[in-house]
């Protein structure tokens, strides 16, 4: 999968819909959807939930990390 993001600023909105939204991301990592539906929402993935991300392929650990730095810096 490709991790680029069509922005120079990642967010976790930007990963969560490159993985085919919410649904699709949540079935990918064995969460209910209306859950990555509020993370996309609220623009952030708990970090509680990242190494799942990863280990599928959905983004990288730097990725989300850098995402959540940038939320936490706005």
């Amino acid at each position: 999968m490709d991790h680029s993001s069509s922005t120079s600023e990642p967010s976790h909105k930007a990963i969560i819909a490159r993985n085919g939204g919410p649904a699709s991301l949540g079935r990918l990592i064995n969460v209910d959807p209306n859950t990555v539906k509020a993370w996309n929402r609220l623009n952030s993935i708990p970090a509680a939930h990242w190494r799942a991300l990863s280990e599928a392929g959905a983004a990288t650990l730097a990725e989300l990390a850098d995402a959540a730095a940038l939320r936490a810096a706005a």
